[in-house]
């Protein structure tokens, strides 16, 4: 008994340290971009306070409010079977957690970070701190999809702006390109940060870009990361149906903002399913 609720003091000791390093990474990357992409780049390549400087400033509002938002609503909208209703359900492919000691219905899964089931559940969101089920995977899709508008955005400019001052210095910029942290070393000043800016700008631009198509995919497809593989089980209701399961009956409005109300057609319990093996 001791072991066991040592063990479970200890998963819980690295589940929080862990989740305080990403969460500590994003709320100091996020401003510190910022700064850059507005106070440094933006006024060396377009005229301050014109229409073009002012569009871009409401476009930088526009996506951190989103970035951040989604990430908030992400964190705190709970997926689990937690206070779900699951008594006088009908228990056709409902299966047993042996870890929660309960019945679960379909397509949840005991995640073993969280230490719980999570209705629909997809996978375990590190930047999240939590796990990115039924009712919460539209604001992690929105998270990806609006940190790589913004890496994409400023990478343009980036590049516009690395042009004005860098140098070929004998090949060395490659170096810092290939090796950008290395180059703090060798050759430390403001041309080496801005391009060891630029390159995780456009490794965190593809990694995002990559998150969200893999997984906007699935949901086009009608399955979750655990279901990618399964062939004999679907839940495939058609493109648009699909959709709607994740991004709720207004759909077409939530991309403006998390705060845009898209209630969900079910509750993440109960499911149509098309057994292929019949």
């Amino acid at each position: 008994m001791l072991l066991t609720l040592e063990r479970v003091q200890n998963k819980q000791v690295k589940r929080f340290l862990g989740h305080i390093a990403y969460l500590t990474i994003i709320l100091l990357l996020v401003p510190g971009f910022l700064f850059f992409e507005l106070c440094i780049v933006l006024p060396a390549v377009v005229e301050k306070w014109t229409i073009d400087y002012i569009i871009h400033y409401i476009n930088a509002s526009f996506l951190l409010l989103n970035i951040i938002g989604n990430m908030i609503y992400g964190m705190f909208t709970d997926s689990s079977i937690k206070g779900s209703y699951l008594e006088n359900r009908q228990k056709e492919n409902w299966t047993m957690c042996a870890v929660c000691e309960c019945l679960r219905p379909p397509r949840a899964w005991h995640c073993s970070i969280c230490d719980i089931c999570v209705l629909k559940r997809d996978h375990h969101c590190t930047f999240f701190a939590c796990c990115v089920g039924y009712y919460n995977h539209r604001y992690f899709m929105y998270f990806t999809l609006y940190i790589f508008i913004a890496m994409v955005y400023s990478f343009y400019y980036n590049v516009i702006f690395l042009s004005q001052f860098i140098t070929w210095n004998h090949g060395l910029v490659i170096m810092k390109f290939i090796f950008p942290l290395a180059s703090f070393v060798v050759d430390y000043g403001d041309e080496s940060l801005y391009v060891f800016l630029v390159v995780i700008n456009l490794i965190v631009g593809l990694f995002t870009g990559f998150l969200f198509l893999y997984h906007f995919n699935n949901i086009l497809k009608g399955k979750i990361t655990p279901e990618k593989k399964s062939d004999n089980i679907s839940y495939n209701r058609g493109w648009h149906l699909n959709i709607i399961e994740v991004f709720g009956q207004r759909w077409y409005l939530t991309w403006i903002s998390p705060f845009v109300s898209s209630p969900l057609p079910g509750d993440g319990i109960e499911w149509a399913i098309e057994n292929k093996q019949k």
